[in-house]
């Protein structure tokens, strides 16, 4: 775990992109021919904050290590948007919601290297991002107590990606420090710059690339040539909306090498991923095809059931995996647990695979 002053000092440097309803107006000029009409346009905090699917913010650091992030959009519902965000020092997932005028963060937890869909969790956060009216002088305080206000509407900041005339506001601290954030019409947040005095720490837009997020991933198979279980590291794709439970499915049954063994079948789905926060235990449920495909004595299912919670228990970064079927806890015969009962993440006489 993170030292506690960094984990403060991230989340500082740390808000979002998301998007929201409303009002702002510019004067602007149509010219047809000889004839001027002047008409209004109206923006929208999501036109300052898109909820742009499959979508990688690529931010540069200045001034401090932690400044440095990119950004993903995870998952989007409604008027809900779950963005993942990651720096050197640790990873964040905020839900943003927008609702009654005003962007509020209603999500938020650190040290979240999974991926798990927390757009209906209970909300532990109350941080108001943006609100309306957009329009210069509009302030509000945040869940710190910390006054914001928009204090422009124009302002010209230079970033690695370009140079914008941002939406621009405005965050004063108790004890004197400030930030000021920069949001540009269909982009979303390209600039934050932090003051404390002479220190400064700035977050500027380097690249915005239309990728699905890569992140790494252990998966564990029974191995071919005897009994044991070995373990590969691979590359993961995950997509705004994507289901998880297909992708960990995919991995566990297309092993890279004909050396390993597949822990399940071809016809075998994931149902159901979910993290119990109160015991911290990993809750997995299978079709019933786990069992029903499985050909095997009972020293090659352990290794099966080895690999099946080692692969889920590391990339939930959980010790205890509670496997069921068809929601009826696991029971093949020679290997069963009780309700509640799980299996332990095991990495025992495991190595990794060599081709």
């Amino acid at each position: 775990m993170k030292k506690l002053f960094s984990l403060l000092l991230i989340t500082l440097l740390i808000f979002s992109l998301i998007g929201c309803k409303q009002v702002i107006s510019k004067d602007q000029s149509n010219i047809k021919g000889d004839e001027k009409i002047s008409t209004k346009e109206i923006l929208t905090i999501a036109d300052y904050y898109p909820f742009k699917e499959n979508t990688i913010m690529d931010y540069e650091g200045i001034g401090n290590e932690y400044a440095e992030q990119k950004t993903f959009i995870e998952f989007v519902e409604g008027n809900r948007a779950q963005m993942k965000i990651m720096n050197p020092g640790t990873v964040f997932v905020k839900v943003m919601e927008y609702k009654d005028g005003a962007l509020t963060e209603v999500f938020a937890e650190g040290e979240f290297y999974h991926i798990e869909n927390m757009l209906n969790a209970n909300t532990n956060s109350s941080n108001t991002i943006l609100k309306e009216p957009l329009q210069v002088g509009n302030t509000w305080s945040n869940d710190e107590g910390s006054t914001m206000e928009i204090t422009s509407l124009d302002r010209k900041i230079e970033t690695p990606s370009g140079t914008y005339n941002a939406l621009e506001v405005t965050t004063e601290f108790k004890d004197g420090r400030n930030q000021k954030e920069y949001y540009a019409k269909d982009i979303g947040l390209v600039a934050r710059i932090y003051n404390d005095g002479e220190y400064e720490v700035k977050t500027l837009l380097e690249e915005i690339e239309n990728s699905k997020h890569e992140m790494e991933i252990l998966s564990y198979y029974p191995t071919s040539e005897d009994i044991g279980t070995a373990y590969v590291e691979q590359d993961i794709e995950f997509g705004t909306n994507d289901s998880i439970e297909e992708i960990l499915a995919n991995i566990m049954k297309n092993p890279p090498s004909s050396k390993l063994i597949s822990p399940i079948s071809k016809n075998t789905n994931i149902n159901k991923i979910h993290l119990n926060r109160e015991s911290w235990t990993l809750e997995v449920d299978f079709s019933k095809e786990l069992l029903i495909d499985m050909n095997a004595g009972s020293s090659l299912e352990l290794e099966i059931l080895k690999s099946i919670v080692n692969t889920l228990g590391k990339f939930y970064d959980v010790e205890k995996v509670y496997i069921t079927i068809e929601g009826s806890p696991y029971e093949s015969g020679h290997i069963g647990i009780k309700p509640g009962e799980s299996f332990s993440v095991d990495d025992v006489d495991v190595k990794e695979f060599n081709k």
